[in-house]
C-alpha cells in the first residue's frame, strides 16, 4: 500500500501545474496540483455559501453568486502561486451532478440553479413514470425517472416557472454556466451530460426520445464534447493573465472525479463515499455500459462509465442526530450493544438506491419505555448501514467480481468507527483512502490526461491507509436488521404519500 503524504511544498511541486475548482452544493474550493496529482500546500482557497431551501422541497443556489465565488477563489490561488502561476497548464472543475438552470439569448440567468437535492419535481417524476416505459428509459439513459434528474425538473419548471421557462434559450449545468461566463462558450462534458437523464449511454449523445417527449429542442442544450476550451473573455484575461490561453477542461461530475482522485479506477474496485449523501461507484472503460437495477450509469468521459448507486441518507442523518440529541456520542453508542428490536428508516431526505422513492421519510419502530435517546440514535446510524448493505447488493449484482472497496468522502474518512460499521454491513474489507481532496484531485488528473500531460489517470498511484475488516458477529446482526428495515419500509410506505 502507498502511504506517503500527498501534499507538496510550492518549491518542490513538479510542473506542469493544474488549477482545480471543486464546486459543491454548499461550498466551493480551489487548489493547485502538480503533475503527480499532489495538492500544493497553502495554494488553497474556499468560499462556503448556503443552499436556499424551503418546506416544499426547494434546494437551489444563485448562479451568479457561485461564479463570483469561483472568481474570488481563483484570485486567491493565483496570488498564493506567485511566479509559479506561469506553470499552470490547465484549469479543471468538479461540480455536483444533476444541476440545471436556464439562460436567455444573451446568456443571462432565467432561473436559479436547481440542485440534485431539490425534490419539488417529485410529482412530475411520478407523472413521467406513468407516461413512459420506465425500465426502457433507465436502460437507455442510465437514470431512473426521479426528481433528482432533469426530465422531471424541466417539466416542473415548465409548469411552475412559466415566464422563466418561456424566456430560456438554453438549459445548462452550473459548470457550463461558469464556463459560459468566463470563456463565452459552454460545452457539456460526457461526464456531466451523462448524469442528466437526457443522455443516451450507448449512443453517447442527447437522448432524442426523451427530448421529444419533453418538447425540448437539442439546440437548447450544450454541445457534448470533452475537448478543452481556450480563450478567456477580455476582462478575465486581464484579471488572470496566467490563465488567458491555457485549456479549461469542461466540468466533470464530482462523483466521477472523487473516484479518480482516490485512485479507484478499474472494473474490480469500488468506492464507498459518504458526505451529505452517499454513493458506491465503479469507474471503468467499456463499450457496453451496464444497466444497474436500482442504481445508475453515468460517465467519466466518452470511453469510461461510472456505474453504481446513491443514497440520500448520509452525513445529513448524522447532522440531524447531532441537533436532535446533542448530548449523544454517536461513536460510543454504536460501539455499545443495544436493543436489536429497534429498527430505523433513516430516510430524512427521501430515498434513491434501491427504491428511488422520493416521497419516503424516516421512521423508528420498536421503541419502549426503557429506551433512550442513545438507543434511537444507534438505530438511526445502523439504519444508514442497512442502506449501505442494500446499496452494495445493487452494485455487486450488476458488476460481480469487485475485489476492493475504498472509503472516500470527508464525512466517512473523519469517522473510522463508521467505516468499520460499513465494512461489517457489506461483509467486505474497506480500505481508507488517504488521497485527500478527492474530487478536486480527480478533476486535476483528468485535466492532465486530456491535455496530454498524463497517459492514463489509472497510472497515478494514490495512498491508502488502514483496512477495516468485517466482524462476522456484527455482520450477522446487521443482516438481520436489513430484513427488519425492509419490512418496516413496506409497512409505512402507504402512510408517506
Amino acid at each position: 500500500m502507498l502511504r506517503e503524504p500527498l501534499t507538496v511544498a510550492m518549491g518542490k511541486a513538479e510542473p506542469p501545474l493544474v488549477l482545480a475548482l471543486d464546486i459543491g452544493t454548499s461550498g466551493l474550493r480551489a487548489f493547485l496540483f502538480d503533475s503527480r496529482g499532489r495538492p500544493i500546500a497553502r495554494a488553497v482557497a474556499h468560499a462556503d455559501r448556503p443552499v436556499r431551501t424551503s418546506p416544499d422541497g426547494e434546494a437551489t443556489v444563485d448562479p451568479d453568486e457561485r461564479v463570483r465565488a469561483a472568481c474570488g477563489a481563483i484570485d486567491e490561488v493565483l496570488r498564493r502561486a506567485g511566479r509559479r502561476a506561469g506553470e499552470i497548464a490547465a484549469v479543471a472543475a468538479s461540480t455536483f451532478w444533476h444541476s440545471v438552470m436556464g439562460v436567455d439569448e444573451r446568456g443571462r440567468p432565467t432561473t436559479r440553479v436547481l440542485t440534485w437535492a431539490d425534490t419539488r419535481a417529485r410529482g412530475d417524476a411520478a407523472a413521467l413514470r406513468t407516461e413512459l416505459d420506465a425500465r426502457a428509459v433507465h436502460a437507455r439513459t442510465g437514470c431512473v425517472l426521479h426528481a433528482s434528474y432533469l426530465p422531471a425538473k424541466l417539466r416542473w419548471l415548465a409548469a411552475h416557472e412559466r415566464d422563466a421557462y418561456r424566456r430560456t434559450a438554453r438549459w445548462l449545468s452550473l459548470g457550463e454556466y461558469l464556463y459560459l461566463s468566463l470563456l463565452g462558450e459552454a460545452r457539456a462534458a460526457h461526464g456531466m451530460a451523462s448524469a442528466t437523464g437526457l443522455y443516451d449511454q450507448r449512443l453517447r449523445r442527447w437522448d432524442a426520445p426523451m427530448l421529444a417527449h419533453l418538447g425540448v429542442a437539442e439546440r437548447a442544450l450544450s454541445p457534448i464534447d470533452d475537448a478543452p476550451l481556450r480563450g478567456l473573455r477580455r476582462a478575465f484575461a486581464r484579471r488572470w493573465p496566467a490563465l488567458a490561453d491555457v485549456p479549461w477542461v469542461p466540468a466533470i461530475g464530482d462523483g466521477a472525479c472523487s473516484n479518480v482522485g482516490a485512485g479507484v479506477v478499474g472494473r474490480g474496485v469500488a468506492s464507498l463515499f459518504l458526505g451529505t449523501s452517499g454513493a458506491m461507484r465503479v469507474v471503468y472503460a467499456t463499450d457496453d455500459p451496464p444497466v444497474v437495477e436500482g442504481g445508475w450509469t453515468y460517465r467519466l468521459d466518452a470511453r469510461r462509465v461510472v456505474a453504481g448507486g446513491a443514497l440520500s441518507s448520509g452525513g445529513n442523518v448524522l447532522g440531524w442526530l447531532g441537533r436532535a440529541f446533542p448530548g449523544v456520542d454517536l461513536a460510543r453508542v454504536v460501539r455499545a450493544a443495544g436493543p436489536e428490536r429497534l429498527v430505523a428508516l433513516p430516510l430524512l431526505a427521501g430515498d434513491r438506491s434501491p427504491t428511488w422513492d422520493d416521497a419516503a421519510r424516516a421512521a423508528v419502530a420498536g421503541i419502549g419505555l426503557s429506551d433512550t435517546a442513545e438507543d434511537v440514535a444507534r438505530a438511526m446510524v445502523e439504519g444508514v448501514a442497512h442502506r449501505v448493505a442494500r446499496l452494495w447488493r445493487v452494485v455487486h449484482d450488476a458488476m460481480p467480481g469487485i475485489s476492493t472497496v475504498v472509503a472516500t468522502g470527508g464525512t466517512l474518512l473523519a469517522l473510522p468507527w463508521l467505516i468499520q460499521l460499513f465494512a461489517d454491513a457489506i461483509d467486505r474489507p474497506v480500505a481508507m483512502s488517504m488521497a485527500g481532496e478527492g474530487s478536486a484531485r480527480g478533476a486535476a488528473l483528468a485535466a492532465l490526461e486530456r491535455t496530454g500531460h498524463l497517459s492514463d489517470v489509472a497510472a497515478v498511484r494514490s495512498p491508502v491507509g488502514r483496512v477495516f475488516r468485517p466482524r462476522p458477529e456484527v455482520h450477522a446482526r446487521l443482516a438481520r436488521g436489513v430484513e427488519r428495515q425492509r419490512a418496516l419500509e413496506e409497512a409505512v410506505r402507504p402512510l408517506m404519500g
